[in-house]
């Protein structure tokens, strides 16, 4: 008791003493000086590391895609903040006189308390790491992950970023993807069904289809593969369904097909060849009964 009382005593005596207030507030300003010029450090070393490591990347630019650069360059970017503010963090403490040993040491039983924790964080890493190595997908490539559709803006060691058309980013940890289809991998298929009326000259439509979609390979540079009519695809209730397929790039086909369907329906109308629609007759309640009592008047 009495030790806690010296303790208070000598605290007052500090606090209300000038010199000490002085010696204290230049030692803190100092500590606060020091970190604000490890931070400017840190920031300089992470700008020059990422200048470096996007300059070794250009060396290799020829022998890899740019799909794959960009990946990598997400990548060395995270690893290389990661470490540096890691080590930014520790000097800072150690600016302050805190052990970092120390520290850890002392957190022990809450590193136990946090340990579950850290387990999904790990398994973010293991599985960010095989998703790179193994080069599963890359920045800028369409795909469809856990069932959310968009484009990969950023891979990290943790998370990956996927944007929908519509704008919204889907942030989702590496340990948690599940399902990944790539839709830019491979080339893709432009599918163009058209339907005509049952009076029309299937002949004459499937050569104007075909001429049209030939037209577009000649002018479209994404239309890297044959063109091909399938035919008559189904005899549907006002219509017969023509469809008409051509290879193009990944992820190029909608843009395709839009262009085809314009440009068939405009050489349709001149040929004169007739694109059915749905017609609705709606006939009012007042006019039902008007057409009953012509009816009894007539009869």
């Amino acid at each position: 008791m009495q030790n806690n009382l010296s303790w208070w005593k000598q605290f007052k005596h500090d606090l209300v003493d000038p010199t000490h207030v002085e010696r204290l507030l230049l030692t803190v300003g100092e500590d606060l000086l020091r970190v604000i010029v490890l931070y400017i450090i840190a920031r300089i070393i992470i700008r020059l590391a990422l200048r470096l490591s996007r300059r070794l990347l250009k060396l290799h630019r020829n022998r890899m895609d740019k799909r794959r650069l960009d990946t990598l360059d997400s990548l060395f970017s995270n690893i290389i903040r990661y470490t540096v503010y890691f080590l930014f963090a520790v000097e800072s403490l150690a600016v302050f006189h805190l052990n970092i040993t120390t520290l850890l040491a002392g957190a022990g039983v809450v590193g136990l308390a946090v340990g579950f924790g850290a387990q999904g964080l790990i398994k973010d890493l293991i599985s960010g790491l095989f998703i790179l190595f193994e080069d599963q997908y890359g920045v800028g490539d369409t795909v469809q992950i856990n069932g959310f559709t968009g484009t990969v803006v950023s891979i990290g060691v943790r998370l990956t970023r996927v944007q929908a058309w519509t704008g919204e980013v889907e942030i989702i940890p590496n340990g948690q993807i599940a399902t990944v289809t790539n839709y830019s991998r491979t080339n893709s298929v432009a599918v163009v069904d058209v339907g005509v009326s049952y009076n029309a000259n299937l002949k004459q439509a499937m050569q104007i289809i075909e001429q049209v979609m030939n037209q577009l390979k000649q002018e479209e540079e994404n239309v890297i593969g044959d063109v091909s009519i399938a035919g008559v695809q189904e005899l549907r209730d006002s219509d017969v369904l023509i469809r008409a397929t051509a290879v193009c790039a990944p992820m190029t086909q909608y843009g395709i097909q839009r262009k085809a369907q314009q440009r068939i329906k405009e050489a349709f109308d001149e040929a004169g060849i007739e694109i059915p629609f749905v017609h609705r007759t709606v006939v009012l309640k007042g006019d039902v009964n008007a057409m009953e009592r012509g009816n009894d008047h007539v009869g």
